[in-house]
This record gives C-alpha cells, structure tokens and sequence, in this order.
C-alpha cells in the first residue's frame, strides 16, 4: 500500500501536532482531527486506511468514536491511546473491535508504534481481499459452505451446477478430510429431491454379516435376532438421495448385490423374494482410486462404470494451498460464532501454506479450533501454530533439497522456543529461564548464540 492516510483523532495540539509529526516523517498521509465529530466527516470524505483516537476526549470519546467507524467500514483498523489506560479498559477496547491500545506517551515507543500501524495496515488489506473473493465466489455460485478459489475449485462448482437438478449417479473421489461427505450433501440439498430424505451408508462401518440387513432390510424371522420386519437405508431414502460413504470398502464378494439397486432401482428383503422398488439417487464416495482398484482385481469394472456416470475428484488442500486464507476466515467465523475478535498474522498464514496438510481441510479446522483456544491477547501468532508443523515444514524443504541438516532444523526451534518465552515474560532472563528448565547462565549463552536482541517494551 504506497502513502496509506492515517487520521489522527486528538483534542490536545501538542499531541496532535507531535503524532502527525511521526506519521510524517515515516511516510504517511495524515490527516489530523481536533475531536470525533471532525473526524468523522472526514472519515465521510476522504479514503481513510487507519484511525489513531485519544480515547479520552469532550463530547465523543475514542471508544464511541470506534463505535461509529465500525458502523461505517468495519475494515478500518482503529487504535486507541491514552494517558489513563488501565488492563480492564485494554481488553474492553479489543473486544469492541480496536486493533491496539497505547498508553501515552508514544514518543519512547516510536518503533513499536510504527511497527503495530504497518500490521494494521497488512490486517486491513488481507480482510479486504477476502471480502472481494468472497464476494466474487458468492455471484457465480450458490455453494456457500463450499470455500474456493482455486481454478480446480471453480471446475467443481460448475460441475455441481451442472449435474445437481439431473437424477445421475455421481463418483466423488478424494483424500480423507478433502471434503466429499459435504460435496455430496451439497448435490442433493442443490437438486430437486432437496426436500425428500437423505440417507448417509458408511461402507466401512458395516460388517460383512449385517450389510444387507441394513441396506436392504429384513423380514421377521429371516435369521437369530431378527425380531421384526424393518425396512433398510434404501427403503428409508424413497424419494430422496442415498450416499455411499467410502464405497471402495465393501468386499468384492458382495459388490454385485449394488448392481441392481443401480440399474434397476430394486432389491429384496432379507427373507423374503418380493422385490421392491425405489426411487432413489445414489451418490458414492471413496479415498480411494477405484480405477487402479479395479485393475487390481479389487473392485467390479461393472459396478465402476455404473457408479461414476459422472467422475468428480476432490483436489486436496495442497494441490490449493491459495484457498488457505479463506478457509482460515472461514473456520474463524463458524469456530467463534460469526464474531471475528481473533485475528491472525500474516506470517502465521504463511505458514499454514507451507504444510503439506496430510489430513487437508479437517487438519486445518482442528488446528484453527486449537490456536483459537491457546492464542493470547486476541491474535493468533507464529508461536500459537502446532509444533509438529514446524518439523514437517523443515522436513518437506530440506526433502526437496536432497539433505536433512538435522542440527539446523533443533537449532531453529530452540531458538523460536526461547524467543517466546523471553516475549512471554517481557524479557525477564530469571524467569523465561524457569520457564525453559534451564540456568540464566545457560539462557545468556543462548541468547548470545542466536544473537536475541530484546525488542523495546510498550
């Protein structure tokens, strides 16, 4: 962003004059403001990027004046400074939306100051980005708990669309957790059987013994324990869509008992020769790839053919690692109930598409759940991501490069490690070394080591 504007909101013309003055000599656009009032026409009137208010002021103070700048552009980043601040009135500014709060005065915090306005202002530009995906996404397609971007993303959409109002029998191939199940209910609550059952069969869960007791049903008497007449999944879906979880898992053996549910849209009880027929849609699911299953003589060619009438296959996460801000957006309104007060470093999302994500988007979402619960001071920061990311990103780079420096890859933890708790204790050698489990000694010889430089305290 080249000479972002900055208004100042300050009711002292000292202070006024001397935090302009700052801004300044940094760069900026500034544009100063006596009071609230002034500063929201000029907020009316003028592109604004960042808002920095006295919160103490006559007639509007900085905490009603953030008020009304999120009514008016809730991606405006606003701090707050005073020379009154206390932790209860910090943390009731973060919760209303303010991006930092300063106590005065800031001209032996220069540094830090300027530091935390350029973070606003990438904040800023990352929430305006994925406000126009979004938006872009949300005019072309209906799918709105589908999240993507991606060129393969967009193919699925289109597809969806396509196919969604036909009755065809649809294949959805993809990595665990890359998001079939949801692929799958998202064609049927598409398509015109919307308001008729739904019926999810997990083909792995079902034992050998019971699989056509539950698909099928079964008449009273049919075998030990069957007690009563039931009706089975298929029955139970009469007008409506059945999906068949993980279908790559029922035993070659009993895969020809699918084919003619499939082609003739009837079966039999248990017990019983009357046939029944049903109108139902199938939809099929599997992690795995049925065409080489099929080579391998594990899976019927005939059955195969009759399932993927339509072939979809899920692109995992890392095959679009660009939709990784928009699913961390995501997963951070659905995991706080559409209240964004975490907000999350550019550096950490750096991170995430970086990884290699073996678990794809259910990995991702439990890793968010878990850096929502741990982060501190409403931010999730590079030391809030999972250990185990760390190692795997150090191993996939060093992998592409042919060597494994082991003592490199400690090395660089160790120090992030100890970084974090001297942070944690605002520099505190006596206790970040307590925290560490180690002597101050050993900590200084640390510190020497990776050449730690303090950064000034706020």
């Amino acid at each position: 962003m080249n000479n972002p504007t900055v208004l100042v909101v300050e009711d002292d013309p000292n202070c006024l004059f001397g935090v302009c003055q700052i801004l300044n000599d940094e760069g900026f656009r500034v544009i100063p403001a006596e009071n609230g009032k002034k500063a929201l026409e000029e907020l009316k009137a003028e592109t604004i990027n960042i808002i920095i208010t006295d919160e103490k002021m006559p007639e509007m103070s900085g905490m009603e004046l953030l008020s009304e700048v999120k009514k008016l552009d809730k991606h405006i980043p606003l701090i707050l400074i005073t020379g009154y601040g206390s932790v209860s009135m910090a943390v009731e500014a973060l919760k209303q939306g303010a991006f930092y709060f300063f106590e005065k005065p800031l001209f032996d915090k220069g540094e830090r100051f300027i530091t935390i306005i350029r973070q606003a202002l990438k904040t800023q530009e990352m929430e305006q980005e994925l406000d126009h995906l979004r938006k872009e996404v949300g005019k072309k397609y209906s799918f709105p708990n589908i999240i993507g971007n991606h060129p393969k993303m967009i193919e699925i959409f289109d597809i969806i669309e396509k196919v969604a109002k036909t009755d065809k029998t649809i294949m959805i191939q993809g990595e665990s957790g890359s998001g079939k199940d949801l692929i799958a209910k998202t064609i049927h609550y598409n398509s015109l059987r919307r308001d008729k059952p739904l019926i999810n069969v997990n083909c792995g869960a079902l034992t050998e013994s019971l699989i056509t007791s539950e698909l099928f049903g079964h008449r009273k008497g049919a075998f030990t324990g069957a007690i009563k007449d039931t009706i089975g999944r298929f029955k139970a879906a009469d007008g409506g869509t059945v999906i068949l979880e993980e279908i790559g898992e029922i035993p070659f053996h009993l895969q020809k008992m699918f084919l003619r549910v499939l082609e003739e849209r009837e079966f039999e009880q248990v017990g019983s020769s009357q046939p029944i027929k049903v109108d139902i849609r199938i939809l099929a699911t599997t992690n795995r790839n049925l065409r080489e299953e099929v080579d391998k003589g594990n899976f019927r060619e005939d059955l195969y053919y009759r399932l993927s009438v339509v072939p979809l296959t899920i692109p995992s996460l890392r095959e679009r690692t660009s939709d990784i801000p928009l699913l961390v957006r995501h997963f951070l309104e659905i995991f706080q109930g559409k209240k964004i007060l975490i907000e999350i470093e550019p550096e950490v999302l750096q991170h995430l598409k970086a990884y290699h994500w073996p678990g794809n988007i259910r990995e991702l979402a439990n890793i968010i759940q878990q850096m929502i619960i741990f982060c501190k001071g409403g931010k999730i920061t590079i030391n809030d991501l999972p250990p185990h990311l760390f190692l795997k990103n150090e191993n996939a780079m060093e992998k592409k490069e042919g060597k494994v420096p082991l003592m490199k890859m400690v090395q660089a933890l160790e120090k992030k490690w100890i970084l974090s708790k001297l942070e944690e204790t605002g520099f505190n050698q006596e206790k970040a070394a307590k925290l560490l489990g180690i002597t101050r000694k050993m900590l200084l010889n640390r510190i020497v080591k990776y050449n730690i430089k303090k950064i000034r305290n706020f």
